[in-house]
C-alpha cells in the first residue's frame, strides 16, 4: 500500500515497522491522476468487520475492472482525538491487510470549509480521480456535515459517477457493528467481544522508549511506549502477543497500563513485559496484541508485594497460553 499525506510524522510508525519506502507525496499524487480509482470515503476507525465488508467490495469490484484502490480519510479530528481506536500508522497496518493500494490521510483543516459540491469536484473527482465511489449508510461530509449519502449520490450522478453504499453489518446477534460498541467494551475491558466486533485483536502500535527501569529493578523488565491520542482501556494488567520490528516470532507477554501507584511514578505509561526474550530494542517498533484482561491497577503496600503480584500475574497468562496451544493441538 502506499501513502499520500503532507504529514510522515503521522505514518513513522508504520512506515519503520514494516520496512516501506517512505512515500513521495508529489509521485503518489501524480500516479492516481493518471489511473481512474475506485475511491473508499469514510473513518475507518478500528478497521472492523463492517469497515472490512465495504473494502472487500471495493477491492473485488477494482480487480474486475483493473483499477486501483484509494481510502480517502483524515489523518485526524480536532475533537475527541482519545477516542480513537487505532492510531493513523494502526489503520494503515489494517488496511494494507485488506489490500488497499492507497491510502489518502487528508489534513481537516484543509477542506473543513467544502461545500458538498466543492467536495465532490475538488477531492473526488480533480484528486482522486474517481471512476467509482464508495460509502458506508452514514456517511456525511462538506462543511458542518452538510452532505449526506442521497446528497452525495445526486452529485455523483450528475457526473455519470456511480455511488456504492454499504449498510450496516450486523453482528450475531443482530446488533449493528460500530467503532461507538467497540469502544465501549474496550473501555470495559471485554476483549473478547472487541476481537469479535473488530475481527482482528485490538493493537497498540509505537516506538519503544527509555522509561524509569523500574521493571528490570524487581526483577520483570518491560518495553514501554508512550501513550497516544487514542482510547486505552482501563489501567490495569492485560495478557497480550508481541510483534517485534525485524523479529518474525511472536511472544507472549503481560502489559500494564496505568500510572504505578505503589512507586508512585505518577505518569502514564505502557509496559510490557515480554516472556523469554532479554534484547535490546529501544528504537524499535513493536506491535502489541491485546487479548485478556487480567487484572485492574491496584496500589500495593510495598514494592515486594508488588513484585509477588506480577509474578502471579506472569504465571496465570503463562499457564493459560499453555492450556490454549495445548487445546489447539489436540483438535
Amino acid at each position: 500500500m502506499k501513502f499520500i499525506t503532507e504529514n510522515l510524522t503521522e505514518i513513522k510508525d508504520i512506515i519503520e515497522y514494516c520496512n516501506v519506502e517512505v512515500p513521495d507525496y508529489y509521485k503518489n499524487i501524480e500516479e492516481i491522476k493518471h489511473n481512474k480509482n475506485i475511491v473508499i470515503l469514510g473513518n475507518f476507525d478500528g478497521v472492523h468487520k463492517g469497515h472490512q465488508v465495504i473494502l472487500q467490495k471495493a477491492v473485488e469490484r477494482a480487480k474486475d475492472k483493473g483499477l486501483k484502490t484509494i481510502v480517502y480519510t483524515f489523518s485526524e479530528y480536532p475533537k475527541n482525538q482519545q477516542t480513537k481506536i487505532t492510531t493513523c500508522s494502526e489503520k494503515a497496518y489494517f488496511l494494507d491487510k485488506n489490500k488497499i493500494d492507497y491510502l489518502c490521510l487528508e489534513q481537516f483543516e484543509k477542506v473543513r470549509n467544502y461545500s458538498p459540491e466543492e467536495f465532490v469536484e475538488k477531492v473526488i473527482v480533480n484528486d482522486l480521480n474517481a471512476a467509482e465511489v464508495y460509502c458506508g449508510f452514514n456517511f456525511t461530509f462538506g462543511k458542518g456535515k452538510s452532505g449526506n449519502v442521497e446528497t452525495l449520490k445526486k452529485l455523483l450522478e450528475v457526473r455519470k459517477l456511480k455511488l456504492n453504499v454499504q449498510k450496516a453489518v450486523l453482528d450475531d446477534d443482530g446488533e449493528i457493528i460500530s467503532s461507538t460498541r467497540i469502544r465501549n467494551y474496550i473501555k470495559e475491558g471485554n476483549f473478547e467481544k472487541v476481537s469479535e466486533l473488530l475481527g482482528h485483536n485490538f493493537i497498540i502500535l509505537g516506538e519503544v522508549i527509555y522509561g524509569k527501569q523500574l521493571g528490570r529493578v524487581i526483577g520483570f523488565p518491560t518495553a514501554n511506549l508512550k501513550f497516544e491520542n487514542k482510547i486505552y482501556p482501563e489501567f490495569g494488567v492485560y495478557g497480550v502477543k508481541i510483534h517485534i520490528q525485524g523479529d518474525e516470532k511472536i511472544y507472549n507477554g503481560v502489559m500494564n497500563i496505568g500510572r504505578n501507584p505503589t512507586v508512585n511514578v505518577g505518569i502514564l505509561s505502557v509496559e510490557t513485559n515480554i516472556f523469554d526474550f532479554n534484547e535490546d530494542i529501544y528504537g524499535k517498533i513493536i506491535l502489541i496484541e491485546v487479548l485478556e484482561n487480567i487484572r485492574y491497577e491496584k496500589k500495593f503496600s510495598s514494592v515486594e508485594k508488588l513484585k509477588e503480584q506480577i509474578g502471579k500475574d506472569a504465571s496465570y497468562w503463562k499457564n493459560k497460553i499453555d492450556k490454549y496451544q495445548k487445546e489447539k493441538e489436540n483438535r
